[in-house]
């Protein structure tokens, strides 16, 4: 049976090509579909019984979450990060998420949803959720980016971020990892926001790229083994 044939149904057709990312992610997820390796439309559109359209449409909604890559008028690639990317990703990070921790405590900004993103941290490490996990530990940065209001500091975080933690989520999910890498790093997570509720706007930056360069090599250490 083909799958199309209430396309000219938008829910109908909303929830086909989510339904399509979905599976192609866990394709991607279980190594089906390798790092940097071509997506090819037409092939996942047959082995879906679909049109290429919606495997098309699914491609924009993983490439929104990361764990696509698609340059202007080219094929879509699973994303693929090698080590020199890592660290400069960090590297990089470290910056925005110091300025993004000087801006909050010069504003004296509250961080109340830091704390209940903390706690979602916490509660995912403890059921053992490692895809819950790593979600919450993104919201939890993309909050801390999205805190100052500076629209240009938040989207070159989320540039940065997203595309991370997907491949983040992809190596973990394949070396079958636990939850106990992050659990390691929850001391880490609490003392962001410590910092910032100290109100010092320097202290604040310096600490979120230490902090930062802390998660850089806690995330080498992890995936090289």
């Amino acid at each position: 049976m083909h799958l199309d044939v209430n396309q000219s149904s938008d829910p109908a057709r909303g929830l086909l090509k989510e339904n399509v990312a979905q599976r192609l992610r866990e394709e991607i997820l279980a190594a089906r579909i390798a790092p940097g390796e071509k997506i090819v439309e037409g092939k996942w559109a047959r082995e879906y019984g679909v049109a290429q359209i919606s495997v098309r449409e699914a491609l924009n909604i993983l490439a929104a979450q990361g764990f696509v890559t698609k340059g202007h008028g080219r094929s879509a690639r699973v994303l693929k990060l090698e080590r020199a990317d890592i660290i400069h990703i960090y590297q990089v990070r470290g910056v925005l998420e110091g300025l993004a921790a000087r801006l909050i405590a010069e504003d004296k900004l509250a961080v109340d949803d830091l704390e209940l993103a903390f706690d979602e941290i916490r509660h995912a490490i403890g059921t053992g959720d490692l895809r819950q996990v790593i979600g919450s530990v993104q919201r939890f940065h993309m909050l801390m980016l999205e805190k100052p209001r500076n629209s240009v500091l938040r989207e070159h975080g989320r540039r940065l971020l997203v595309p991370l933690y997907a491949f983040t989520l992809m190596k973990a999910v394949v070396k079958k990892l636990d939850t106990s890498p992050w659990g390691r790093q929850l001391r880490l997570h609490r003392l962001i926001i410590d910092v910032l509720q100290q109100g010092n706007a320097h202290l604040a930056e310096e600490t979120l790229i230490h902090v930062t360069n802390l998660f850089l090599h806690a995330a080498l250490e992890v995936w090289a083994q």
